[in-house]
């Protein structure tokens, strides 16, 4: 855009109603899609923040990081906090140097004396340049952007991760300075579908999935099996993002116009770099998401669709960079940590981004549930995990292990408490499929359709229906 400071100046007086408009959010576009979607949602990812602090709001687009930014500023306001003190500003497509002309040489409403302000900077990963370089130096040698509390938000791992690396020592002593929002988890979506109905049963800790208490708690959602199996088989429709789930509450299809949004951020955004077309792109997508529940043999997938490996594995590390997607790695045998030279399993971060090669073209293969379900299992243990250790979501921390005997567990995770995690979306005989656990070093859980059995003692395998499992363990 260019640092025209003008032009700055006219374009913050739009991006920010509230400095003139005590009923600004009755206008706001993105506020009245969220009152019209019928949903009570609010993701409270940031909840509590620490004055002077910098946050990192990390996450794939269309999630809803812009709304929670202007939910953010409705809370300030209603807290105290002088409209005129609350900058947001949409950096996408700026330059690095537009960052520091921001805050430096454009005019800015007064402030009370003494009253620091809250930067808040949408999608900073997608500003050229080295803004990260430049909003150190702003921390460092500008007082007031010192002393106020600024969020940057984005939607690229790699930009982030290495902004908290050059930003250490910058960002204030709080604790979860790094936030994570990802798309809405099944108790979620649960009580956004159902309402007052909702079961009331507590989360389970993670480290409780295999105990007397977490019987006794699957036992209690017996009473909902009726409601919550075909719930789940809903949200393994629709997934978490707010849009689709607005449109599975109000018993409509996810919309079209969606669909094509969350195209263009895998064809536009993620594959930006990408050399190949887009029918080939989609083709290259419909292929990877048929491996899930299996492992994705990059030199398999090249030669189906008459491409290079190295191209492969580059759309996975532009669909990992942008949140779509999350590796599994086999782990090692000594130590939580991935075994070297072994496959990793892949999974979408949402069934819409697994699901979108059909749901653009019909006549591309859907995905089958019981894939979807083992995919959205994993997806839970990830979101339950980052929400209570939001450092992790850089690192690899959910394995898959393979026996001696060449069998596979799905999941297992030190912050699991000695439980692993298999999807067998089974409505009948299980106990055979339980062999491969109950032979390993953990308990197990098989994540059935609609199968409850918790009577094996000691650490033997249960059956526990999936979406009882999901319920108790999600966000």
């Amino acid at each position: 855009m260019g640092a025209k400071l003008g032009q700055l100046a006219q374009e913050l007086a739009t991006q920010n109603p509230w400095w003139r408009d005590p009923r600004w959010r009755t206008r706001d576009l993105d506020l009245l899609e969220v009152e019209n979607s019928g949903l009570s949602y609010r993701s409270g990812v940031l909840s509590d923040l620490s004055s002077g602090c910098l946050y990192l709001l990390r996450g794939p687009r269309r999630v809803g990081k812009t709304v929670a930014i202007k939910q953010l500023v409705e809370d300030l306001i209603t807290a105290g906090v002088p409209p005129t003190a609350i900058v947001r500003a949409a950096v996408d497509g700026w330059s690095a140097r537009d960052l520091r002309s921001l805050t430096q040489n454009t005019a800015l409403p007064r402030v009370p004396p003494g009253q620091p302000r809250y930067w808040l900077l949408d999608e900073v990963t997608s500003v050229t340049g080295d803004w990260a370089t430049q909003v150190k130096w702003m921390r460092d040698n500008d007082s007031e952007f010192r002393s106020s509390t600024v969020v940057l938000t984005g939607s690229n791992a790699t930009g982030l991760t290495e902004a908290s690396g050059q930003l250490a020592g910058r960002r204030g002593g709080a604790s979860n300075l790094d936030r994570t929002l990802m798309p809405m988890g099944f108790r979620t979506f649960v009580q956004q579908m159902q309402g007052p109905e909702t079961p009331l049963q507590p989360q389970l800790p993670l480290t409780g999935l295999h105990s007397p208490a977490a019987a006794a708690a699957y036992q209690d959602l017996l009473p909902w099996l009726g409601d919550l199996v075909p719930m789940w088989e809903h949200y393994l429709s629709y997934g978490g993002y707010p849009l689709a789930v607005a449109a599975a509450h109000q018993g409509r299809q996810i919309p079209g116009g969606f669909v094509e949004d969350i195209f263009n951020i895998v064809a536009n955004d993620a594959f930006v770099a990408s050399r190949l077309g887009s029918a080939k792109e989609m083709a290259l997508l419909e292929r990877l998401w048929e491996t899930i529940s299996s492992f994705a043999n990059m030199l398999k997938v090249a030669d189906d669709l008459d491409i290079r490996t190295d191209a492969v594995t580059r759309h996975v590390e532009y669909l990992r960079d942008s949140y779509l997607l999350w590796q599994c790695p086999q782990k090692d045998d000594r130590i939580w940590a991935g075994r070297p030279k072994t496959q990793d399993k892949i999974y979408a971060v949402d069934p819409i981004v697994a699901r979108l090669p059909h749901l653009r073209n019909a006549g591309r293969q859907d995905i089958d549930p019981t894939m979807l379900s083992e995919m959205q299992l994993g997806n839970a243990i990830r979101r339950r995990v980052v929400a209570e250790h939001p450092h992790l979501l850089s690192d690899d921390f959910l394995f898959h292990k393979r026996t001696p005997s060449r069998k596979e567990i799905d999941f297992v995770c030190d912050h699991l408490g000695g439980v692993a995690i298999e999807g067998k979306y089974t409505e009948g005989s299980w106990r055979s499929e339980a062999a491969t656990v109950n032979a390993s070093e953990w308990a197990g859980i098989l994540a059935t359709r609609n199968l409850l059995d918790t009577s094996a003692g000691g650490d033997r395998a249960w059956a526990v229906p999936a979406a009882f499992l999901a319920y108790l363990l999600d966000t």
